[in-house]
């Protein structure tokens, strides 16, 4: 009996050092996620959905192209290296993983009145989504989504670019 007794003590301080461990590595990070945001009101995206929520609208090749075309800003969701390797001409790195290293040096270029497009991988990447919720949060309530991603741009024969550009 006392030997589980012991166990379950060392189960409890394991899981004690790990929480705090947690969260002091996600305080100190510069892509730590502030768990005391508001995100009421954010709408939810599942996964892979082809509905559209009110301030995030999903939108075809065709529009996207007509934004971007507009002068309109484009958000490239995905990794650097990805974003290196080939983008959609113009479009601005905001890696939905590395949101924190970014996002100051994104949203001097976006406008709360006027509409962004983000993209990401293609139709089975869901980052562009995710990273439209964290802007939606932001106060952004004019996203569009192109869920074709650079799949989508490039099966459509369109140019892409390569290497960063200074952001």
């Amino acid at each position: 009996m006392e030997r589980i007794r012991y166990g379950i003590i060392q189960a409890i301080i394991i899981t004690a050092i790990s929480v705090v461990t947690a969260f002091t590595f996600n305080a100190f990070s510069e892509n730590g996620i502030n768990p005391f945001r508001k995100m009421n009101g954010v709408p939810v995206i599942e996964g892979f959905q082809t509905e559209e929520v009110e301030g995030i609208k999903i939108v075809g090749v065709d529009e996207f192209r007509s934004l971007l075309d507009g002068g309109g800003i484009v958000l490239d969701s995905r990794t650097a290296a990805d974003y290196e390797q080939g983008h959609v001409p113009g479009a601005i790195l905001l890696d939905y993983f590395e949101f924190g290293r970014y996002v100051d040096r994104v949203t001097p270029y976006l406008s709360f009145d006027e509409e962004f497009a983000i993209y990401c991988t293609g139709p089975y990447c869901d980052d562009s989504e995710l990273l439209a919720r964290e802007l939606f949060a932001l106060g952004y309530r004019k996203i569009s989504v192109f869920r074709g991603g650079i799949e989508g741009w490039v099966e459509a024969g369109l140019p892409l670019e390569t290497g960063m550009h200074d952001q």
